[in-house]
C-alpha cells in the first residue's frame, strides 16, 4: 500500500509539475462545454475504481461570466452523488460542493477545445482532469488522475456525449 501510495503522489506531482507549466489560453467564449452531457460507460476506462453506472454533467454559463458545472453519477453500486462548483475558467480555485475525491477545483483553458481542471483536497493538489472537445463539439474525453481519499490511485477517460446545447 505504502508503494502504491507513494508511487501516485509521485505521479501527481508531476503532473502538478506540468499544469504550472503548461501555457494557458483565454476561455473561448462561448465555451465550447456549455450544455448538458452523458457518459458514454461503455466507451470509457476506470482504473482503481469500479465504473459508473451512468454520469449527467451540466455547464451553465452564469450572468457575472462564470460557469457552473452540476455533476450527477450513479457508482458501480447503485449510489448516486451529486457535486456541483462554480467559477471562472482563469485557474481560480473555487469550493467544490458534494465530490467524495476532491473539495475545491481550478479550471483554465490552455487552448480552443482543452480544459484542465486542478482538483484539491484540504489546501493540496490530488488530481487533475483534462477535458478534450472534439472538433465537432458532439463529445469530450476526460482524462483524470486523482489519489482517492483512501490512497488509491484513480485513473479515469471518460467520454462524453452531447444530449442539450
Amino acid at each position: 500500500m505504502r508503494s502504491k501510495l507513494f508511487s501516485g503522489m509521485t505521479a501527481l506531482g508531476a503532473l502538478a509539475g506540468i499544469a504550472a507549466i503548461a501555457a494557458c489560453a483565454a476561455p473561448p467564449v462561448p465555451s465550447p462545454l456549455l450544455g448538458t452531457w452523458e457518459a458514454d460507460v461503455s466507451q470509457s476506462t476506470f482504473q482503481g475504481r469500479a465504473p459508473y453506472r451512468t454520469g449527467k454533467m451540466t455547464f451553465i454559463q452564469t450572468d457575472d461570466q462564470k460557469v457552473r458545472v452540476i455533476v450527477d453519477v450513479v457508482t458501480a453500486s447503485g449510489t448516486p452523488f451529486h457535486f456541483e462548483y462554480e467559477g471562472p475558467e482563469d485557474d481560480s480555485v473555487v469550493p467544490v460542493k458534494g465530490n467524495p475525491y476532491y473539495d475545491s477545483a481550478s479550471n483554465v483553458w490552455t487552448d480552443e477545445r482543452t480544459l484542465r481542471r486542478t482538483e484539491r483536497r484540504d489546501g493540496k493538489i490530488t488530481g487533475s482532469t483534462t477535458m478534450e472537445v472534439a472538433p465537432d463539439g458532439r463529445s469530450f474525453v476526460a482524462k483524470g488522475q486523482r489519489l482517492t481519499p483512501d490512497g488509491v490511485n484513480y485513473v479515469t477517460s471518460i467520454v462524453w456525449r452531447r444530449v442539450q446545447d
